[in-house]
């Protein structure tokens, strides 16, 4: 059978895996599009583009325009030209199937001035509101005036998420903006710029939403926790880039029953972990994400103190940790904390320490990791570790003797649990090793 002979069905398939499958339609460069036709795409690094199925033949022609789905994700980045405005205007139509209701999602950024008239981009997206079903938004604020027509058609009532991340504008408008998108009862996931930080953040009714996925760039921790503690019991992912406390909040304590995960991935300056961990108790806690470590700038006189507090929270928790990400320059600390039981439920760890100059504390690692318990059959730390990712390391031939003692630790009953491994060298840009273990199995 010919390529051009393909059941619609299966065109389509292939159609649709050649735009969204991330990991081959993507490029290196996030930031520049492969051409000028690229302002408009599906995502903001696509390779791939669903106008070029359309110049095959008539059949492929046909079949890709008949098909909303690869037209429904829609990254409109740095609108330069009348041209680009059409072909934003021509996915529009195409994404919106037969009945005009295919749920859209779109992202927009326009950061610099443009020699075109963007009023009719906007214009374009907000005509589609009811099938918004997540959009993000990286405006300069000169263009929130351009919003005004959508808050006459407020409620918004098939949004699930948004994104926003505004350069200087207008605290009143951006408020407006905020409260439209807030609208919506099918809400589940929003995520802040620097929206919320310095003197006058913008008000979000966080009583009356059921969020479970919240995200912010910056935040201080005076006011992260005051939005934890409302309403919201729905919550299940917390990520906060640049996590600030600046206030101290003394005596002041807080439950949350489906925290899920926990992301912080840097503490600013005159910040500690310890000051949010004191104040939480996670019962359903499985993911933690510390990427930074506990501490900014080396103050390694408080990591005692950070331990101490994780630790502690783990315990008052009493929750099953599975996922844990670290990083900071004091591992020997890590290496004798994986050893405690709050760790063991673990299944995925990643250490993004940068160990420059200190091949020894690699080597502890890797030599805790292979240690066995015979009375178990099982490794003695870790024991159900599945996923390894190592950020720093000196010798792939010390990984290699890890995982072959891992996987004998079991006793070779073919019980290895660990399944993927992946290592680089100092400054390597690239995993300079990757095993998979899974058809070892």
């Amino acid at each position: 059978m010919s390529v051009l002979e393909l059941p619609a069905e299966i065109l389509g398939k292939i159609l649709d895996h050649y735009v969204h499958d991330r990991r081959k339609v993507r490029l290196m460069d996030p930031i520049r599009p492969s051409s000028e036709l690229r302002r408009v795409s599906a995502y903001s690094d696509s390779r791939t583009h669903p106008v070029d199925p359309t110049h095959v033949c008539q059949l492929w022609r046909n079949t890709a325009i008949s098909i909303p789905q690869i037209w429904a994700t829609i990254d409109v980045s740095q609108i330069k030209s009348e041209g680009d405005v059409k072909m934003f205007e021509l996915w529009l139509e195409r994404s919106a199937g037969r009945d005009g209701t295919y749920p859209l999602t779109l992202s927009i950024t326009q950061r610099a001035r443009a020699p075109v008239d963007l009023q009719k981009v906007f214009s374009l997206a907000i005509s589609q509101h009811r099938r918004w079903k997540y959009i993000s938004l990286a405006l300069d604020g000169v263009y929130l005036p351009f919003f005004e027509p959508l808050y006459t058609v407020a409620p918004l009532s098939t949004l699930r998420g948004f994104q926003v991340g505004f350069g200087l504008c207008d605290s009143d408008g951006l408020r407006r903006l905020v409260g439209v998108l807030c609208s919506s009862t099918a809400l589940r996931s929003v995520e802040f710029g620097n929206e919320l930080y310095g003197r006058n953040p913008i008000a979000v009714p966080w009583d009356s939403l059921s969020l479970t996925t919240l995200s912010f760039n910056i935040l201080e921790l005076s006011r992260l926790i005051p939005i934890l503690s409302s309403s919201m019991d729905t919550l299940r992912d917390i990520s906060v880039s640049t996590l600030l406390s600046p206030l101290s909040l003394d005596g002041l304590t807080l439950t949350m029953r489906r925290l899920q995960s926990l992301r912080i991935t840097s503490f600013g300056f005159g910040s500690h972990a310890s000051e949010m961990f004191d104040k939480l108790t996670l019962p359903s806690l499985h993911e933690l994400y510390l990427p930074g470590g506990f501490i900014p700038y080396k103050k390694f006189e408080l990591q005692t103190r950070g331990w101490e507090s994780l630790l502690s929270l783990l315990q008052r928790s009493n929750c099953q940790l599975q996922a844990f990400e670290f990083g900071d320059e004091n591992t020997p600390d890590l290496i004798e904390k994986l050893k405690s039981p709050l760790f063991e439920n673990l299944t995925s760890l990643k250490v993004t320490s940068y160990l420059e100059g200190h091949p020894d504390i690699s080597s502890q690692l890797l030599d805790v990791l292979s240690e066995a318990c015979e009375e178990t059959q099982m490794p003695r730390v870790l024991p159900l570790l599945e996923t390894l990712k190592l950020n720093s390391i000196h010798s792939q031939v010390g990984v290699r003797e890890m995982v072959s003692a891992r996987v004998a630790a079991y006793g070779g009953c073919g019980k290895s649990k660990l399944r993927r491994v992946c290592a680089q060298h100092m400054d390597a840009e690239e995993y300079a090793l990757e095993i998979d273990l899974n058809d070892q199995a």
